[in-house]
This record gives structure tokens, C-alpha cells and sequence, in this order.
């Protein structure tokens, strides 16, 4: 696309932000009260004592289907007022989710061991509690997790600090990181629906997609996790909203977000970078399509001197100062009970003899099962509804629900892959043929680095969904596109428009209902 498109696209896409269904100011006053809202919960409930089993859940989701009822009898039911009670409705669910879920005793954690030792996500945020901005001197390979970047593990320890200093005890401040975390997974929420809007999907074709986002299974289990997955996802997510909006008005003063929200993201974990390349992808063909370059060039050396500081700068210490590789991950060894690599490729990618789909949960010998998960496929489809967890320890009754949970995320991701087959072939009037490629070069990339890192890694744990996250961002993203583009496409075809829909909308409504129904279930913890 030449600059004179790209200009005509750019003021075409200005005109129709003014029109968005959603006003930024009301999303900054929800913001407010979210964290206001997340502030008071952790200092007035501690933790599962006070909002125990389902009580809370309920009642806060009854509030939201009232004020439903109350808006669509008014006829005030608008796109931003459905918008604001999804959000509502998801804030509930991953408050709750919180509350449930306890940090010390680690509740579905990745890597945090006990606090007050040595090791892992916790060592790290305590060692920032204790020495504050002063990084740690020893090997990071010694103390496990030290080896990540230190951005969240800061943030949490300051979250502590602030909530310490005001009169809570350490424990409690500890047990309260999780919130934290629940106000990265709404501002995560809220620049969805940025992105949606930047790409001018409204009414049906944004409220879908924007579901999916706020009831996913996923971002519900990263709102509770106190590791340095939901503050990446967070930083990516502002990375590819920032692009879009440098690519539709590119400037100095808007490639710097751009550079800002990678170099943070790396600045937290080493996995944000993988945003870099389809972001180059936009920035070359800009630089090739434009007649004067010598402004271009300019913005991308300011693009440069943000960007490689922020989000290298840990690395390249770690580099010199204990000669550990900017990409170092470390590697359970082959006698760990977790090690799959026994398995040939073959058998990985195709192999179901062992019948995976009788357990709901990931297959693990040490919660039950009678082998480790070895298919990548069979993963990710439980892993991003469940995690690594076997839910029956927290509700003894849950199998039957996360059946049909399981059931329902097969039937989303066929209608991703479905959308994502007319979104490769079909031109769109809200995405053109450069930002159609960068979507797609990132979800392929994202992909091929996964592929490549479950074999590296052969492990039962290396599979696990939290590892392509923004993968069902960019899918639900399509999704949205695409039932835009099947309303221009199909608009003389009256009922199969309407099939389509009604078969997308109750998929939606039904997954996102069962994925609330489960994480307020393990609640029970009978």
C-alpha cells in the first residue's frame, strides 16, 4: 500500500474512532473503579474467609443480569452498555477467582516456590521488597526464575511495599499479589476493546470477539497468577494496539508507544519480543512505500533509541556479567517424570492410542492419569481451558461441566480456524492486505516458536497453553473481522447471515457461560 492509500486510510479511520460505540472516557472511569474496587478487596477480605464458595460470584453476576433486564426493558441496551456489563460481569468472575485462589499455599502457580526461600517468582519479588531497586548479585540460573527480566517482579514487590507501609501485615500482603495481577487482566481487557475499535468492528462483529476475550478460561487463570505471564500479555496487547495505530497514522509521536510497550514487555519476559518482527514487517513496507524517507527514517532511529534500552538492557547484563544467552530458558533434565522427549515426533504430533480425551484434564501421572500428555494438539486444547490443573481437587462433582467446557472450546476453535480460513482469502474493507499479513505473521510465528519450543523442551509442562496466550487474542480478533465481512458478503442472503450469527452467538454465549460457571465452581473446594 503506497502513502497516499495509507494517508486516505489513515483519515477514513479517523472519522469512524469519532463514531466508536464505546467512549474512552467512560472506559477510563470503569478502569477507576476496578482498581479502586481491587484496592478495597484486598485490604477488607482476606482472601477465602470472608466471600467464601459461590455467594459472592452470584450475587454480583445476579446485579449485572438485572441491570441487563433493566436496560433492555428502558431500550437503552447499547453496544457500549452491553460492553460495560461483559466487563462487569468478567471483573466479577476474576475477582472472585482471586479470592479464591491462595498464593501462599501456591494454587495454580508456575514456578513460585514457598515464600522466604531462595528459589522462583516469589524469591525474586521478595528480594525487591527487601533491597528495592537493586538488582540481584549472584547467578540467576542459581535462583531459578532470577534469570527473567525484573519489571513485574519490581511492580509486585512496590504493590507490597505501598500495602505494607499503610499497615498490612507482610502475609497478607503477600496473599494479595493476585490483585494485582486481576488489575493488569481488566487494563489487558480494556485495550482489547481498543484494539477492536481501532480496527472499526462494531455492534455484533466487536461484542463477539470482545466475549471470547473477557470470559476465556485463560485470561480468567492469569488474572490470579502471580508470575510475569499476565503483565507480557498486558504489554503486548498495548505493542499490537500501538502498531495498528501507528500504522494508520504514522508519526514520531506514535511509532514511541510502539517502542515503549515492547521494550517494557521485554523488560518483563523475553517472549514480548515476538511481537518485533511482524511490527518490522509494517515498518519496511511503510519505509519502501514512501516517497520521503528521510522523515521515516527518523522516527524509526527514535523507534531504535526507545525500544533496544528498555527491552535489552537486563539481557545484555546477564550476558557479560554471567555469560548467560539472551534467549537462555533452562531445561528439567531427562530424568524428570514430566520428560516426553522418549516419544518420536510422529508419535507426538499424531499419536492418540492412548486415548487423551477420556481424562478432561491434562493426562499426568502425578495427578491420577496413567501418562504424561505428550500431544501438543491434545494440549492446547485442555490446557487453555484448564490449564495444568486437575479441577477435580478443588469440586469433587466438576468433570461433567468441564466436559461440556471442553466440548464448547473445541467448537471456538473451529470457528477461529474456519474465520481464520475466509480471513486469509477474503478482502476485508476493515483490514487490508498489509495489516492482514502482519496479523497473520504474527499467529504463524507465534505457532512456530511454540512448536519449536515443546521440542527443545520436551517436557509434559512445556505445552501448556500460557505459552500462546495472544494466539486467542489474534483469533478472536478474526473472528470479529470476519463476521463484518459475512455481513456485506451475505447481506442479500438473509437466513444463512442469520444462521451464521445465531451459530456463532450461542457458541459464544454458551462457552463463556460454562467457562464462569467453572472457575466459580472450584470455589467449593469440596
Amino acid at each position: 500500500m503506497d502513502s497516499k492509500n495509507l494517508k486516505k486510510s489513515s483519515d477514513q479511520n479517523t472519522v469512524l474512532t469519532r463514531q466508536s460505540d464505546v467512549d474512552s472516557g467512560v472506559l477510563k472511569i470503569f478502569m477507576a473503579a476496578v482498581t479502586v474496587l481491587s484496592i478495597l478487596s484486598t485490604v477488607v477480605f482476606d482472601k477465602t474467609k470472608d466471600l467464601s464458595g459461590v455467594r459472592f460470584p452470584v450475587f454480583a453476576l445476579t446485579l449485572v443480569a438485572l441491570a441487563a433486564v433493566y436496560l433492555g426493558v428502558t431500550k437503552k441496551l447499547t453496544t457500549q452498555n452491553i460492553i460495560l456489563l461483559m466487563f462487569s460481569a468478567g471483573f466479577a468472575v476474576r475477582l472472585n477467582y482471586v479470592l479464591i485462589t491462595s498464593v501462599t499455599a501456591r494454587v495454580r502457580q508456575h514456578d513460585v516456590f514457598p515464600f522466604g526461600g531462595t528459589k522462583g517468582h516469589s524469591a525474586y519479588i521478595e528480594y525487591f521488597y527487601n533491597h528495592g531497586f537493586t538488582l540481584p548479585k549472584s547467578d540467576p540460573i542459581a535462583r531459578a526464575q532470577f534469570y527473567h527480566p525484573p519489571l513485574h517482579h519490581f511492580l509486585a514487590a512496590l504493590w507490597m511495599r505501598l500495602l505494607t507501609t499503610f499497615g498490612m501485615s507482610y502475609e497478607r500482603a503477600v496473599a494479595s499479589l493476585p490483585f494485582l495481577t486481576l488489575i493488569y487482566s481488566m487494563i489487558a481487557l480494556v485495550v482489547c476493546e481498543r484494539i477492536l475499535d481501532r480496527l472499526n468492528l462494531r455492534g455484533f462483529s466487536k461484542i463477539v470477539p470482545l466475549a471470547i476475550m473477557t470470559f476465556h478460561p485463560t485470561a480468567i487463570l492469569l488474572s490470579g497468577s502471580i508470575n510475569n505471564d499476565n503483565l507480557a500479555t498486558l504489554f503486548t496487547l498495548l505493542a499490537l494496539y500501538a502498531a495498528i495505530n501507528w500504522y494508520y497514522s504514522p508519526s514520531t509521536k506514535n511509532i514511541i508507544p510502539v517502542a515503549a510497550a515492547i521494550g517494557l514487555g521485554m523488560s518483563v519476559k523475553l517472549s514480548a519480543a515476538l511481537i518485533a518482527p511482524p511490527i518490522a514487517m509494517l515498518f519496511l513496507i511503510y519505509l519502501i512505500t514512501e516517497k520521503k524517507r528521510l522523515p521515516v527514517i527518523k522516527q524509526y532511529a527514535v523507534f531504535s533509541c526507545v525500544c533496544f534500552p528498555l527491552g535489552l538492557w537486563y539481557y545484555i547484563r546477564n550476558a557479560v556479567k554471567f555469560d548467560i544467552a539472551i534467549n537462555f530458558v533452562p531445561m528439567l533434565p531427562e530424568t524428570s517424570e514430566q520428560y516426553i522427549g522418549n516419544y518420536s515426533a510422529a508419535e507426538r504430533l499424531f499419536g492418540f492410542s492412548n486415548h487423551p480425551f477420556e481424562n478432561v484434564f491434562l493426562n499426568r501421572i502425578a495427578t491420577g492419569a496413567d501418562f504424561y500428555e505428550y500431544n501438543p494438539f491434545v494440549a492446547i486444547i485442555k490446557t487453555s481451558v484448564f490449564g495444568e490443573y486437575n479441577f477435580v481437587k478443588y469440586y469433587s462433582g466438576i468433570t461433567p461441566y468441564c466436559r461440556v467446557l471442553l466440548v464448547l472450546n473445541i467448537i471456538m476453535i473451529a470457528i477461529s480456524l474456519i474465520a481464520g480460513v475466509y480471513f486469509l482469502f477474503r478482502k476485508t474493507d476493515k483490514v487490508d492486505g498489509v495489516l492482514r499479513g502482519f496479523l497473520i505473521l504474527y499467529y504463524a510465528l507465534m505457532m512456530l516458536f511454540y512448536f519449536k519450543f515443546i521440542f527443545d523442551y520436551p517436557h509434559n509442562c512445556s505445552m501448556d497453553f500460557r505459552y500462546l496466550v495472544m494466539t486467542f487474542i489474534i483469533g478472536s480478533v478474526v473472528i470479529g473481522v470476519s463476521i463484518d465481512q459475512a455481513e456485506i458478503d451475505l447481506s442479500k442472503r438473509r437466513r444463512l447471515l442469520k444462521a451464521v450469527k445465531g451459530v456463532v452467538l450461542t457458541s459464544t454465549v454458551m462457552f463463556c457461560f460454562m467457562s464462569s460457571l467453572v472457575y466459580i465452581l472450584i470455589g467449593l473446594n469440596k
